[in-house]
């Protein structure tokens, strides 16, 4: 936005928030605008560490407040049972319905999904192991009884490995975009749902973790399960629901 020739050691605060203004003005979000002011600090911040340059620096820059993200909108049980529903009896897209159901029950992210290979699912031990992560740190999460059918008839005649070409669901898309249209589709116009972009099909893994953590699972186990780096991260989704406290309040003998 400034130029090549720009110095360096004029980055200022003001500068940064005279960008912030045009960026606001252009009609960006907060979280966008963030992203634009992390871009530049984490620049300056590396080639200070490097002794690239000897001033001080203008960091930390001003950021702009992002909506509450400790509440995650998840979807009921019965919502997901309705989207099943509405996919295959009604949209016919029994491609939409598969990976619905598999992103509600693993948590899975939907790119991780249309990059699974066929030989990563293990039915001798009933896991599926994921390579493509967000973090790079390959996890493993269990096959839900309910899922077992789905992976069986879309792993079976698939070839195992040696044929990395071969995925379980990112056969019947071209690419994240097709999905994400199709299941507006599904929201707003099957279900009512708003839209406003609160609701999206990443929600589909916030719900995932919302009904473990509300059934009890060990916030442990379910952190190894979405592949989270710190427990704090998973302990976000016990804000979501207040239906594990009240299943703890109930189980507690007096």
């Amino acid at each position: 936005m400034q130029g090549r020739s720009f110095p360096v050691h004029r980055i200022s605060q003001g500068l940064m928030t005279e960008l912030c203004t045009t960026l606001e003005l252009e009609g960006k979000k907060n979280g966008t605008i963030n992203r634009f002011i992390s871009a530049v600090s984490t620049v300056l911040k590396y080639c200070k560490k490097n002794g690239i340059f000897t001033f001080d620096l203008p960091t930390p820059f001003e950021r702009r407040k992002e909506r509450d993200k400790t509440i995650r909108k998840y979807y009921t049980k019965d919502q997901v049972k309705e989207m099943l529903r509405i996919s295959k009896d009604v949209m016919y897209r029994d491609d939409l319905h598969d990976l619905v159901q598999a992103a509600a029950l693993t948590g899975m992210r939907l790119d991780e999904l249309l990059k699974l290979p066929a030989w990563r699912v293990d039915f001798n031990l009933g896991v599926i192991n994921v390579e493509h992560t967000k973090s790079d740190e390959a996890r493993c999460i269990p096959i839900h009884p309910q899922l077992l059918p789905t992976l069986i008839k879309r792993c079976q005649d698939k070839p195992k490995k040696g044929y990395p070409g071969v995925k379980v669901f990112g056969t019947d898309w071209n690419n994240q975009d097709q999905v994400r249209w199709q299941f507006k589709q599904l929201l707003h116009r099957h279900m009512n749902f708003p839209e406003d972009g609160s609701y999206v099909f990443h929600c589909l893994r916030h719900s995932f973790a919302t009904w473990h953590l509300a059934q009890g699972t060990p916030p442990i186990d379910l952190m190894s399960m979405l592949g989270h780096a710190h427990l704090e991260t998973t302990l976000v989704y016990a804000k979501a629901t207040e239906e594990g406290k009240q299943k703890s309040m109930a189980r507690m003998a007096f």
